[in-house]
């Protein structure tokens, strides 16, 4: 809605509302519920509304079901603003309120009424599997005896997120004199941190959280130390939150403030010059229209184990055994001794341990937003008639980029170093030793019935054995923990940016663009101990960009300089005719590598090969070629993951279309186009083989995806 108070007033209002769903359909899968297969009802109790057709995965043959209950996800985002534009002389001041709310919900579905699969596993001749079997024929004939040698069943919570945002600016544009004029302005955004409404996701890392394995664990490890590390610094804390709970917030990360302030001018300087130039801060949006959460602990899949001893003895009552005759899938699912039938899922009931013990990647509570700074200054002139350049430069630097980082790293004073191949090393490291998260060292009256049980389902904790290298970690109670939003990363650009165009007239326009950039980043660790990113060249970017285009009307037929005179038909022959083509030329991305032992002076070398081809890309010499004496584990990285100016095959590439136009009458026409793509058929080459054990080092063997010539034609009828 806009309303003009005066004319020096004007007012604007929007609202607004879109809402996007995801997920599959799968209409027939829902007509039917397990009952219907003749499996007993408390599974279509249990699936409720979410019932379908049960999955039945038999060895060799396709999925009897179209899959899981689908999980539909669904955005939606609401949006209020408010603007008003006051012109006071000079100034054109603007400012405006905005409030958007972001919305996000899904989850539920899965394998909400059974999955139960079929195999050779109790119709082979032998249990151990030596004498050859085809599943295609024994498979089958575990489901026609109904003896399935899998059978699961999901319980999964779904969610609902929402985040709201708002933001505030004011801005003067203020013409100074004639020639100059400059624009002030000041943004402010305030997003908050995504809420889920029942708190059902985990919020992050607590680095000292108290954990009740540690005091346990730090006492048999000083049982039975290992050398590298005396038992006064083998230290057990740390563990995941949940949001809502233990005093933590609600929200998945922290409410940001943001202040973004913008500057630009743009000065006249006589009648074909004008030189403008500006900065900004800007600052990215996190928001669950991107993202869902994580909800470890509210998703829970209960299994039958069927046998343990080949089918000797089977864990069903008598009306589900085939000691009996029975099929298992009369009651896939029996009454336990605590009378349960169902795993329940343990919701936030693990508190801080929920992670020990598994791999961990978190989003970290205290993550900013990204933010960039952006430059630009240029002078665009006029060069003659219809023709205009302009010449620029432009420059960013962004920064509190995310980027994943590994928390429980192994210490640099363990690693190998050098050209070497140090086996004592790795096999030290990789060796087992006593492992102090042994169940059998915990007193279970410690630990809640749930951890306790949970505990027990874990490798980590069942093993009485764990590699030396865990326990020299830090965090060694956590199987790979990842702060997936450490906000270290950072990149800076600066860009020459020409552009020559002439507008249309007389039948021509065409355009011309280069760019020459340096583009670094700081994307990656050299080192998982790295608590700070290594800067490289990025491959978001070319050093070189070259783009053209063109459109040319042919100066024949009615109205032309050639044949203007020409009748109506001769006018549809040689009239109507235009060309156009478009051109881009790049290099390509520079090439990543592994690690590897190069034992030449200087590894820019590599990058230096005469008469490159296909078949030698790069310079292989110097390259430890043999896998046996290459990089063992834990030895760091000794070799670049890019080379300056090694890179992949260039992109250049002609595109050309002829096309005419036929007026049939006054209102009916009629175009017909040829288009050429990629006009010299030029192949788009992959990237070579960087791999020195591999018989291709140093090889192209493969195109990319991009398109060789291709030509089309076609005709179209407006009216």
């Amino acid at each position: 809605m806009v309303y003009t108070q005066n004319s020096t007033t004007i007012w604007n209002f929007n609202i607004a509302m879109n809402q996007f769903r995801e997920g599959n359909v799968q209409p027939y899968g829902r007509n039917f519920k397990p009952s219907t297969l003749g499996l007993p009802s408390y599974l279509d109790a249990k699936a409720g509304d979410l019932a379908l057709l049960p999955l039945m995965n038999v060895s060799g043959y396709s999925q009897i079901s179209p899959g899981g209950l689908p999980t539909w996800t669904r955005t939606r985002q609401t949006t209020v603003k408010l603007e008003l534009t006051k012109i006071m002389g000079r100034h054109t001041l603007r400012t405006a309120f905005d409030n958007r709310n972001m919305f996000r919900t899904g989850g539920g579905g899965g394998n909400t009424s059974g999955n139960f699969t079929f195999s050779d596993s109790y119709t082979r001749r032998n249990d151990d599997g030596f004498t050859p079997s085809s599943n295609l024929g024994l498979g089958w004939a575990s489901f026609i005896l109904g003896t399935p040698n899998g059978l699961s069943i999901a319980t999964n919570d779904n969610f609902a997120m929402h985040n709201p945002y708002y933001g505030w600016f004011v801005q003067d544009g203020w013409r100074i004199t004639d020639r100059l004029t400059i624009n002030l302005g000041l943004r402010m955004e305030y997003e908050l941190g995504p809420t889920e409404r029942y708190n059902r996701m985990i919020g992050g890392f607590d680095p000292n959280a108290t954990l009740p394995i540690a005091a346990a664990a730090q006492a048999a490890y000083a049982r039975n130390p290992i050398p590298e590390l005396p038992a006064s610094q083998f230290i057990v804390k740390g563990g995941n939150r949940y949001v809502g709970a233990d005093g933590a917030s609600r929200r998945w990360f922290q409410n940001q403030l943001m202040v973004l302030p913008r500057i630009g001018a743009a000065y006249r300087l006589g009648n074909n010059t004008v030189i403008r130039g500006g900065y900004g801060i800007f600052f990215d949006t996190l928001n669950v229209m991107n993202f869902g959460p994580d909800q470890f602990g509210f998703s829970r899949t209960t299994s039958t184990v069927a046998t343990t001893d080949f089918g000797v003895n089977w864990n069903f009552p008598a009306n589900a055994n085939p000691s009996n005759g029975r099929s298992p899938l009369n009651d896939p699912f029996p009454v336990r001794a605590d009378g349960s039938r169902f795993d329940v899922p343990t919701r936030d009931g693990l508190g801080s341990s929920a992670r020990s013990g598994r791999g961990f990647g978190f989003t970290d509570f205290n993550q900013p937003h990204a933010r960039q700074q952006r430059w630009r200054i240029g002078v665009q002139q006029k060069v003659g008639p219809g023709m205009v350049l302009d010449v620029a430069y432009a420059g960013a630097y962004s920064d509190r980029i995310s980027i994943g980082q590994r928390q429980d790293f192994l210490p640099e004073q363990y690693w190998a170093n050098g050209n070497v191949r140090n086996d004592a090393i790795a096999n030290s490291l990789n060796a087992n030793v006593p492992n102090p998260f042994f169940i059998g060292n915990f007193d279970r009256s410690q630990f809640s019935p749930q951890l306790w049980a949970d505990m027990n389902t874990q490798g980590f904790f069942t093993a009485n054995i764990i590699r030396r290298n865990q326990l020299l970690r830090q965090f060694p109670h956590m199987n790979n923990l990842t702060n997936n939003t450490t906000p270290e990363s950072y990149t800076k650009s600066h860009e020459l940016q020409i552009n020559l165009e002439k507008r249309f007239a007389k039948g021509l326009n065409f355009n011309f663009g280069y760019t020459g950039m340096t583009l670094r980043e700081a994307d990656f660790f050299l080192y998982e101990w790295d608590r700070t990113p290594t800067e490289r060249a990025s491959n978001d970017g070319r050093p070189h960009r070259i783009v053209g285009t063109m459109i040319y009307e042919l100066p024949f037929g009615k109205g032309k300089w050639l044949m203007g005179g020409a009748g109506r038909a001769m006018n549809m022959v040689v009239g109507g005719w235009q060309v156009a083509a478009t051109y881009e030329f790049q290099p390509g991305p520079l090439l990543d590598w592994g690690n590897a032992f190069y034992y030449g002076s200087d590894v820019n070398n590599v990058a230096k090969v005469d008469n490159r081809s296909f078949e030698r890309w790069f310079n292989t010499a110097d390259f430890e070629r043999v896998q046996a004496r290459g990089p063992n584990a834990f030895h760091r990285r000794v070799f670049p993951t890019r080379i300056d100016g090694l890179r992949r095959d260039m992109t250049n590439v002609w595109n050309a279309n002829l096309s005419k136009s036929i007026k049939m009458t006054e209102k009916w026409a009629m175009q017909l186009r040829l288009d050429a793509l990629n006009v010299a058929n030029r192949s788009q080459m992959d990237s070579p083989n960087t791999d020195p054990f591999s018989t291709n080092f140093g090889r192209i063997t493969a195109q990319t995806s991009a398109t060789n010539r291709w030509i089309q034609v076609q005709a179209r009828i407006t009216f």
